[in-house]
C-alpha cells in the first residue's frame, strides 16, 4: 500500500472486507468466494483469483463497484473456461502433444488444471503437464493422464 498513514491502511482493510461481504448477496460468489482475493488501496479495489464463469467475473466486479468507498475496480479474475481453452490450444499447437488428441481431456476448477484421459506415451504425459503449467492463470496442475500399460512396458 502506498500510504504510510495508519488510518488509510485500516480504511483499505475495511474496504476490502466490505467488498468480500458484498459477495454474500450472490449465490455463486457466496459459495466460492474463497477463490477471490480482494485488495484495496485508496479506493481502488483489485480482484484476483479464479471464478467458474464469465458471469461470475462480471457479478464480482459489479458487486465491488457497489460498495461505498470504492472508486475503481481492477478485475483480474480468471475464468476457468478460458483457461481450459488456452490449455487445449497450447497442447494442440505443440507438435510434441498434438498426437495426444483426442485422448487428453482438460478441466479447470478455480485455477487448478486437471489433465485426464489417456496419453499415447509417458513423454506426452510429461510435456502436456509442463505446457499446461505455463499458461497464465493456472495455479496448479493435476496430471492424471494414463499411459496404456503396453506403452509403459515397451518404454
Amino acid at each position: 500500500m502506498s500510504s504510510n498513514h495508519p488510518d488509510s491502511t485500516q480504511h483499505d482493510v475495511d474496504l476490502a472486507l466490505a467488498v468480500c461481504e458484498s459477495f454474500d448477496r450472490h449465490v455463486t460468489l457466496r459459495i466460492w468466494k474463497h477463490s477471490i482475493q480482494v485488495q484495496a488501496n485508496a479506493g481502488t479495489v483489485v480482484l484476483t483469483g479464479a471464478v467458474r464463469s464469465q458471469s461470475d467475473k462480471e457479478i464480482a466486479e459489479k458487486s465491488a463497484q457497489g460498495v461505498k468507498g470504492v472508486t475503481a475496480v481492477e478485475n483480474q479474475l480468471v475464468v476457468d473456461g478460458d483457461l481450459e481453452l488456452a490449455i487445449a490450444q497450447a497442447l494442440a499447437a505443440d507438435s510434441r502433444t498434438l498426437a495426444g488428441f483426442p485422448g487428453i481431456l482438460i478441466g479447470v476448477v478455480f485455477g487448478v488444471a486437471y489433465l485426464k484421459g489417456t496419453a499415447p506415451t509417458a513423454e506426452i504425459k510429461k510435456v502436456a503437464g509442463e505446457i499446461a503449467s505455463q499458461i497464465a492463470g493456472v495455479l496448479r496442475i493435476s496430471n492424471e493422464l494414463i499411459v496404456p500399460a503396453k506403452v509403459q512396458a515397451a518404454a
